[in-house]
């Protein structure tokens, strides 16, 4: 698998950190998102018009233990 750094993935809403996965893509991110770090269109077979949308502060999730 390829991995990123900075992954644009992970400032997305449509992540989940905790269930490890994209709204966009239940069967794992595509090599071409992690290698280009880039998804501001669907790709083309895709399934949905899901795109990268950076969080918000209403997006975070706060665990208080």
């Amino acid at each position: 698998m390829t991995t990123t750094k900075d992954l644009i993935c992970f400032n997305c809403k449509h992540f989940d950190i905790i269930e490890g996965g994209c709204s966009a893509f239940p069967d794992g991110i595509p090599d071409i998102i992690l290698l280009t770090n880039k998804h501001s269109k669907p790709l083309p077979d895709q399934g949905n018009d899901i795109v990268f949308t950076e969080k918000t502060g209403e997006d975070e999730l706060f665990i208080i233990s």
